[in-house]
């Protein structure tokens, strides 16, 4: 069964690299990166839902191991990775249809994907930090595709934010694995013999690790990439970036906590206070600037800035509803941002219209993008029955269960950010759709087939997974209980 777990990580690296050396073009490059990712996206499926699927273990010392298998963590980011990525590849291949250098995109796109499922699947921490690298790498060429003065600036940028992040993450493998574990997430947590006579220092790690890690999710103090980089690259690019790449950061967050530290350990200390702040902080941050910006690929990009510090906050509550909000939020946040992304991409592939005050009328001349835009929005609000609305409550019940002091501020500022959060999306939705009488919206210029589909897809299971949620909380409250027992 071990080939259910190497299968979806070699495909799309190897086909992607065969497309490449044989320098397919237009439609043939487009159907055999398409079926690439589609056929490898079902390998992942399989691999999260077979039984027994088996585990790759290459052992180097006696703590130092690459380990593959897969977890109840590991399934969900299978599974999300294998919904989003064949819809943004296929979105992909309209939007890149006129571009220069289409096979370049696609091959990183490709080996991407097979990256993220070997990340998914990463046993230890050593393993799973090979892998964040291999991302990290991998993606910055997405966000350099246009190749033009502020491309190259964002992509330095975020590579400089992520070589930070990542090295606080390895300071922190190095002591554990100074302690004699491999920080092997089956292996259960940090034990205080191993600890003893370095608890102050061993906290000061963990807190330099989640606050790494973070830097992906785009946490305060070192955010500042994530809205330089989402709007110089093409918006496939953006979409994924914010949809699934800074998800990884909030993975890194969650092995540490739950897998290597140990929630007993964490819950009470100032670490956690100190992080709970600091998302927090962002949360309404990130609210404030997106409400703040007139251009409508970075306002969306600040919006990604203070939503996936909704999920950091989720783990950072340390309790069992916290959690479940932070897992739900990891889902319908990538459906709803990557929709939105493509929204916008389209508006700007077909338009070139790209600030918020030109999109007066834009409804009535791409009323389906409109219509998945704002199933979107009204997700990333928490207007109900939308998924949005089932993480967010569960987030603010989590926040209230930890029972500390000033367990409000919690659902207080999640509210907040909920209304700024409509002021500045539903602006762009009633600019689009009632642009007033005076305005004279224009000949029609719908997006094509290739991009409407994955919006439509999305929108629908925005709604759908948030009617009919039952099965998807039971299963992350069973993952909450074994993580928190």
């Amino acid at each position: 069964m071990n080939i259910l777990l190497l299968a979806p990580i070699l495909l799309p690296i190897l086909l992607g690299l065969g497309w490449y050396a044989l320098k397919l073009k237009g439609k043939a490059l487009h159907a055999a990166s398409f079926i690439t990712i589609l056929v490898s996206a079902v390998l992942a499926v399989l691999a999260a839902v077979a039984k027994g699927a088996g585990e790759i273990c290459l052992q180097w010392t006696d703590t130092l191991s690459l380990t593959l298998r897969v977890d109840g963590m590991s399934r969900i980011y299978l599974i999300l990775v294998s919904v989003i990525w064949p819809g943004v590849g296929l979105y992909a291949a309209e939007y890149l249809e006129h571009d220069k250098r289409p096979e370049r995109f696609f091959l990183f796109y490709t080996i991407t994907q097979g990256i993220l499922y070997a990340l998914s699947m990463s046993g230890n921490l050593v393993t799973f930090y090979m892998f964040y690298e291999a991302m990290t790498l991998l993606t910055v060429p997405l966000v350099l595709h246009n190749r033009d003065k502020e491309a190259v600036a964002a992509a330095i940028k975020y590579l400089i934010y992520s070589v930070i992040g990542a090295s606080a993450a390895l300071a922190g493998i190095f002591f554990v694995g100074s302690l004699g574990s491999g920080g092997d997430f089956a292996a259960g947590i940090i034990t205080a013999e191993q600890l003893a006579g370095k608890e102050g220092l061993g906290m000061a790690i963990f807190m330099a690790m989640l606050v790494g890690f973070g830097v992906k999710a785009g946490m305060f103090p070192l955010h500042g990439w994530l809205p330089t980089a989402h709007p110089v690259a093409p918006a496939p690019a953006s979409a994924v970036l914010s949809g699934v790449i800074t998800k990884m950061g909030v993975l890194g967050a969650a092995r540490v906590i739950y897998s290597v530290a140990g929630v007993e350990r964490l819950r009470g200390t100032w670490v956690q206070m100190v992080l709970l702040g600091l998302s927090l902080l962002t949360i309404l941050m990130g609210s404030l600037l997106a409400f703040k910006e007139k251009r409508l690929k970075k306002r969306l990009a600040y919006s990604s800035v203070s939503q996936v510090s909704y999920v950091l906050f989720g783990l950072f509550t340390m309790t069992e509803l916290g959690f479940v909000g932070a897992m739900l939020h990891v889902i319908f946040h990538s459906l709803m941002k990557n929709t939105l992304f493509m929204g916008a991409g389209a508006v700007i592939h077909k338009t070139e219209k790209t600030r918020v005050e030109e999109m007066d009328g834009l409804g009535r001349r791409m009323p389906y993008t409109y219509v998945f835009f704002t199933v979107a929005s009204l997700g990333l609000i928490g207007i109900p029955p939308t998924g949005g609305f089932v993480s967010k409550w569960n987030l603010a019940e989590g926040a209230l269960a930890t029972g500390l002091n000033i367990s409000w501020v919690g659902p207080v500022a999640l509210l907040i950010s909920a209304i700024l959060t409509a002021a500045y999306l539903l602006t762009i939705v009633i600019r689009g759709c009632f642009p007033g009488e005076d305005v004279k919206p224009g000949p029609r210029c719908e997006a094509g087939w290739r991009m409407l589909v994955p919006m439509a897809v999305y929108a629908v299971l925005i709604v759908g997974l948030g009617m009919f949620s039952g099965g998807l909380v039971s299963y992350l409250e069973q993952l909450a209980a074994v993580f928190m027992g």
